[in-house]
């Protein structure tokens, strides 16, 4: 008997275990008590953050004393199994088992790390890459071996669409060509990597099983890798077996690129992301212009605001051009962020990252442990600083303006943006709205701008939290950052840094 034969037996005990056992793993074990999921639904009123190979320890730490009280909602986390070995950011997207042990953290750090968040009032949407294995042989992270269409204990070669029999309707051996092409897309492999066949219930049911054990652990929802590759007939049929959170389905949130149409499937059982507004912002800045935010017309291309998930960029758009604006344009990245905040389209997604010199590289690894060092933020981070040192993570959660808009769009709340229009001055231009009783203006050139603007807001000296921030208003009559006087005619005379803004509202007024 070969050793493959003795593995595939291996695999089916192993399999029929799985299945008894549900693939969970008493909480108890990863020595923390489960704290569940708070009991919030993703919408037009929350914000969430992607924080991109950051440590579970750190994010645990961050929700608490950071994300928590500054009022973020969901925390994106990288994915969390055990991957191929490397310094890549890419391997943590080429699994090797479904064992919660990585380089950013054992089982035990990320039951602690959800526990923690799950207290803090912020949810976690884990990234689940479930389209594919990887496309190697080897030891991954925890040690376990592997060959490409052989995972002992989890998949073997039938549940591939590369190794199935030939005989049946979704078999592929080769590389997707046509990415148009629905078949081909969920049947061939992305760049091989070799496709499960999702269609399969066997396959469905392990999948489920991975899902529904970081589901035993709190955790809210995921960010579906490769959703376009799997099939939304295919994913929705696994959503299905997941367990319930709070009495609702998992969030479900589809990495499905592309705007409109190719996303609407998906957005029946979940949400999908503004592909198209990463590039929109970088075109807009890069002319000195936010010509998009006087009206609603940038945002036809896209689902409704309520199924759409809003973003700056994420960590392809970052590693791979870059197609948006990233964190090495400072002020740029983080007025797009400021915009995003202040739009009432979508749901904002934050992101922030690590610093990098080459695309491919992950953030600083331990080298005797290989797992990822304790993250660290620049020296300044209230603000965006440059970073010349690899590795260094950008904190953009911590930026003051950051803070300061996810209070004004809570103060915002469900109002319509009104009064928007885009004004040109001696030197440049400014766009300004409101939306009820809070005003933002944002000057999206590379010059100050010294003006005089209509603010439509009743006379009075109000607090700007650009500059300072969630607690702008320090006491009934002083701020931490910038005083605005609004005149008896509603207007204001200030200086618009360039690349800022200036944002305040009643709920920053002072008496």
């Amino acid at each position: 008997m070969t050793l493959s034969h003795l593995r595939r037996i291996f695999a089916t005990v192993a399999a029929v275990a799985l299945l008894i056992t549900g693939a969970s793993i008493s909480p108890a074990a990863a020595g923390t008590s489960v704290t569940p999921a708070p009991n919030k639904v993703v919408n037009e009123s929350t914000v969430g953050i992607q924080m991109f190979m950051y440590p579970w320890t750190f994010i645990g730490n961050e929700c608490t004393k950071v994300l928590g009280p500054s009022g973020v909602d969901w925390v994106q986390i990288s994915p969390p199994q055990e991957s191929i070995r490397g310094e890549q950011w890419w391997v943590h997207y080429q699994p090797v088992s479904y064992k919660l042990d990585s380089s950013l953290g054992s089982r035990a750090e990320f039951a602690a790390m959800v526990s923690a968040c799950n207290k803090a009032g912020v949810m976690i949407i884990a990234d689940a890459v479930i389209n594919h294995m990887a496309n190697s042989n080897g030891i991954g992270f925890a040690g376990t071996e592997f060959s490409k269409y052989d995972y002992p204990g989890l998949f073997g070669e039938n549940d591939f669409h590369g190794t199935m029999s030939m005989d049946e309707p979704r078999y592929c051996d080769s590389n997707i060509e046509n990415y148009d092409d629905t078949w081909e897309t969920t049947s061939c492999m992305l760049g091989g990597l070799p496709d499960l066949a999702t269609e399969k219930e066997s396959v469905r049911t392990k999948i489920a099983a991975y899902l529904n054990d970081m589901i035993s652990l709190g955790v809210a929802g995921f960010r579906v890798d490769a959703a376009k590759h799997i099939g939304a007939v295919d994913l929705k049929a696994i959503v299905d077996k997941l367990t319930p959170v709070n009495g609702r389905q998992p969030i479900i949130m589809s990495e499905v690129i592309g705007s409109g149409g190719t996303n609407v499937p998906f957005t029946e059982f979940g949400y999908a992301w503004a592909w198209d507004m990463p590039n929109m912002l970088q075109s807009s800045l890069q002319q000195q212009g936010l010509r998009m935010g006087t009206s609603d017309s940038w945002t036809i291309g896209f689902n409704g605001s309520a199924k759409t998930i809003t973003m700056v960029g994420n960590h392809d758009t970052e590693h791979h051009g870059p197609t948006s604006i990233a964190y090495w344009e400072g002020k740029k990245f983080q007025l797009a962020h400021i915009f995003m905040l202040a739009t009432k389209f979508g749901i904002p997604e934050l992101y922030t990252g690590y610093s990098f010199a080459d695309e491919n590289n992950g953030p600083n690894l331990d080298p005797n442990t290989g797992k990822v060092m304790t993250a660290k933020c620049p020296r300044v981070t209230t603000t965006p600083s440059t970073i010349v040192t690899d590795g260094v993570y950008t904190c953009v959660q911590r930026w003051s303006a950051i803070q300061g808009m996810i209070a004004w769009r809570d103060a915002a709340g469900t109002s319509k943006q009104t009064r928007s229009y885009y004004t040109k001055y001696a030197v440049g231009k400014i766009l300004q709205f409101n939306r009820g009783s809070n005003f933002i203006a944002m000057n999206p050139t590379g010059v100050s701008q010294k003006a005089s603007i209509k603010t439509f807001l009743p006379a009075g000296s109000y607090c700007d939290v650009i500059s300072g921030g969630k607690t702008a208003k320090k006491t009934t009559k002083t701020c931490v950052g910038a005083k605005v006087v609004v005149d008896k005619l509603g207007k204001i005379l200030v200086t618009v840094p360039a690349y800022g803004a200036i944002a305040f509202g009643a709920f920053t007024k002072l008496n």
